[in-house]
């Protein structure tokens, strides 16, 4: 018998043990021959290693297949996307190292090749706006969210809530219903029949998950019009994908028991910015400009220029919608979780957004890593050895779902 990694399975191994899921759950049981399917599905699930029949030995992870030339140059590539970080410290230092391989072999380095030397100062000669204060004096009018949404947190938060009542909500809603068939077929879950109910999907993956794709969707589908030149939909949403699919991950390593939850909270976690891009496209573009010219970060420079954090405005988006106060936190702290009520999980999302950043999955506007806060990490007591695993598990359920964001 060996222990393998998951990227060194084959087909035709044979399982000498159960295989089951960060949670327990049993995936396949022992004494099973190993099918392409099944690998790709302990992939997904967030299985690292299995053991299998046979002196296989223990095999190294290999590092992709990348030229020594080039991991230098892209690292010199990478490093003004890390400006305003710590590079010795041992978390910035390991995101570091693992976004360079990323972007060697994604190209992601390629995206943003105008970004100048780092200066001091943010520009001063663009007129600022208080946006918080026209949001409360209702000089705007806020999206209102969908009726469905509020019967999901419903059906969320009731323990005795049943299968069919949350496929009652769903189904109320033929696109949310069809798309989240299209996501529970896809090889982000890997079922090997077809799934032809909410219903039946519910009883598979859970109400907990179920609900809160439907929520995160729901949500993010009410902002549409947001000029192109300011903001490009697709990479905000691969952007809060990665970081939900990441704050997952990572909060499935500390064995938290809130898994959706934080999915949904790092899905959501950059939803204020939505706001003034779709509001406030004058400012928005004057505010992008400035954090390029100056190689400032967006989320202090959106202080100076827009009298509050996009952090401000996405608390108060969720108040007003009535969402869950843990999801507020999460939102409101992930730039600095050491000050939330809950600051182990604002911290998941807060690494989650470091990570994803770090990686350039995407963007909300954002485009250097944000500042790491240490005092959360330390009380986080995450291994910087968990972070390969949980990009490789995200990676490949990004792979999973991309075509869903293009739809």
């Amino acid at each position: 018998m060996g222990i393998l990694r998951t990227d060194s399975l084959k087909e035709g191994m044979i399982l000498a043990d159960d295989v089951k899921d960060m949670k327990g759950k049993l995936l396949l049981a022992k004494g099973q021959e190993l099918e392409a399917r099944h690998i790709r599905i302990f992939k997904i699930w967030g299985v690292t290693e299995v053991n299998v029949v046979g002196n296989v030995g223990n095999e190294e992870n290999p590092e992709p297949d990348v030229s020594p030339e080039r991991i230098e140059k892209i690292k010199e590539k990478t490093k003004p996307f890390f400006c305003h970080v710590d590079p010795d410290h041992p978390a910035i230092k390991e995101i570091f190292r693992l976004s360079v391989l990323f972007r060697s072999r994604n190209g992601v380095s390629e995206l943003h090749k105008d970004i100048p030397a780092k200066q001091s100062g943010i520009p001063g000669d663009y007129p600022k706006l208080d946006v918080r204060q026209k949001i409360l004096n209702t000089e705007i009018k806020l999206p209102e969210i969908p009726s469905i949404v509020f019967e999901l947190n419903e059906v969320i938060v009731d323990p005795l809530a049943s299968t069919d009542n949350i496929a009652q909500v769903v189904n109320k809603s033929p696109s949310l219903t069809a798309l989240l068939l299209r996501i529970v077929n896809s090889p982000f879950y890997g079922f090997p029949s077809k799934i032809e109910s909410i219903s039946r999907a519910v009883t598979i993956i859970g109400t907990r998950e179920i609900s809160s794709l439907a929520l995160g969707i729901s949500m993010i589908t009410n902002f549409q019009g947001i000029p192109k030149e300011i903001l490009d939909m697709y990479s905000f949403l691969r952007h809060g994908l990665a970081c939900g699919i990441m704050s997952r991950l990572l909060a499935a390593h500390k064995h938290m028991p809130q898994t959706e939850q934080l999915f949904v909270s790092g899905l959501l976690h950059d939803i204020g910015r939505l706001i003034v891009y779709k509001y406030f496209p004058g400012q928005a573009k004057n505010l992008l400009r400035v954090c390029r010219a100056s190689n400032g970060l967006l989320y202090e420079a959106e202080d100076i220029y827009l009298g509050c954090r996009h952090t401000d405005i996405g608390k108060y988006l969720l108040r007003e919608w009535r969402l869950p106060p843990a999801l507020e936190s999460n939102i409101f702290y992930h730039h600095n979780p050491s000050n939330a009520p809950d600051p182990i999980s604002a911290a998941i999302v807060h690494l989650a957004d470091i990570i994803v950043n770090g990686l350039g999955m995407g963007s909300s506007g954002e485009i250097l890593v944000p500042p790491l806060d240490c005092e959360a990490w330390d009380r986080l007591g995450l291994s910087t050895s968990s972070f390969q695993v949980a990009i490789g598990q995200a990676i490949h359920q990004m792979v999973a779902l991309e075509s869903f964001l293009e739809g």
